[in-house]
């Protein structure tokens, strides 16, 4: 596990790298990744061409995206086989019947990451955008990246953080 010394931008290239070796070495093919603006999506992207992984990007509004850069990017991801969902425009969020509240303070105690992590997680599986059958990577906030056995929101006690591959301190 790689500890960053202070969150941020700056790891993003390290947390990427980290995520294609982890990736390569147990044959991982789906990497769910948050992102706000598309900026990690797009390093993403580029990181991982070449390679046999499919990117959910989970973002949460697509006003936050610059609108020409997101449909050029979005005939990109599409031309590649990878999917680009916006939280807002789904409907319901996970975790209506649990107490969320609770689960979040427990994961964020850990780091804020680690948190949208698992959060972007429970929506792609309960969209039907990642399979529960295998395990994933997924990633948030430039600096976590998790190795989890994915569950529904409804089944969410049946969710594995399996490896922490990084986080800040």
């Amino acid at each position: 596990m790689v500890y960053y010394e202070s969150p941020g931008k700056a790891n993003l290239d390290k947390t990427l790298e980290l995520i294609k070796k982890k990736s390569e070495e147990l044959g991982i093919k789906d990497v769910v990744l948050a992102t706000s603006t598309g900026f990690t999506a797009e390093k993403a992207f580029e990181a991982f061409k070449g390679t046999d992984i499919t990117l959910t990007i989970m973002s949460t509004d697509r006003q936050w995206w610059n609108e020409s850069f997101l449909k050029d990017f979005v005939k990109k991801l599409e031309e590649k086989g990878h999917k680009l969902f916006f939280i807002r425009e789904m409907s319901p969020y996970p975790f209506i019947n649990t107490p969320s509240p609770f689960i979040k303070t427990s994961y964020c105690r850990l780091s804020s990451g680690l948190w949208v992590a698992v959060y972007v997680t429970f929506f792609a599986v309960d969209k039907g955008f990642v399979s529960t059958d295998k395990d994933i990577i997924t990633t948030a906030n430039y600096n976590t990246a998790l190795v989890v056995k994915p569950a529904t929101s409804e089944n969410f006690t049946e969710f594995r953080i399996k490896e922490i591959i990084c986080k800040p301190k």
